[in-house]
C-alpha cells in the first residue's frame, strides 16, 4: 500500500457513532447484504463488549479501512466472528495486512484461527484458501435458508 502508514488498534468495542457508520458501509456490502442483515444489526455486534471478544481495525491517516472481530478462546484456537474490508481500500493490501497480524498475535497463544465463509463467496473463498485455510466443512442454512457457510482453518 503507498501513502501514510497503516496503523492497527486493537478495541473491546466500536463507540455507537464509528459503529454506525462502519455498519453503514458493511450492510452495503457482500456478503451482509445477500446474508441480510441490517445496518442496525451490525452496529449492535460491533459495539457488544464481552471479555472473549476484541476488535481490530485497520486505520490510515485516521481513517477505517477494515475490521475484524475475534473470538478467543474458541474451539482450540481463535475463531475471526467478522472480517471486512471497504470498498475503497480493497486490493490494496488491506486484508492481508489484517489477517498477518492476527496470525502473529494470536500464534504465540493458540494453535488455530477459525472462520466461517458463505459459499457464495467467492472471492472471500480465494483469498482465505490464498492464505492457507482450508475447508473443514459446510453449515447448510446456518445463516440463511438455501445458503451454505464453509468453515475453514488454519493450523498456526
Amino acid at each position: 500500500m503507498s501513502g501514510a502508514e497503516l496503523e492497527i488498534v486493537r478495541v473491546p468495542a466500536l463507540e455507537p457513532t464509528s459503529a454506525a457508520t462502519i455498519a453503514g458501509v458493511l450492510a452495503q456490502m457482500e456478503p451482509w447484504t445477500r446474508l441480510g442483515y441490517s445496518a442496525e444489526a451490525l452496529s449492535r455486534g460491533l459495539q457488544i463488549q464481552h471479555p472473549d471478544l476484541l476488535r481490530y481495525l485497520l486505520l490510515r491517516a485516521g481513517e477505517t479501512l477494515g475490521l475484524a472481530t475475534i473470538r478467543y478462546p474458541w474451539l482450540r484456537g481463535a475463531y475471526v466472528e467478522l472480517f471486512a474490508v471497504l470498498p475503497a481500500a480493497q486490493n490494496q493490501g488491506v486484508g492481508k495486512a489484517i489477517l498477518g497480524h492476527l496470525e502473529a498475535s494470536y500464534r504465540e497463544r493458540t494453535g488455530n484461527l477459525w472462520l466461517l465463509v458463505s459459499a457464495f463467496n467467492a472471492r472471500a473463498l480465494r483469498f482465505y484458501l490464498d492464505r492457507g485455510f482450508v475447508p473443514i466443512g459446510t453449515l447448510p442454512d446456518l445463516v440463511i435458508a438455501g445458503e451454505d457457510e464453509i468453515l475453514m482453518r488454519k493450523r498456526l
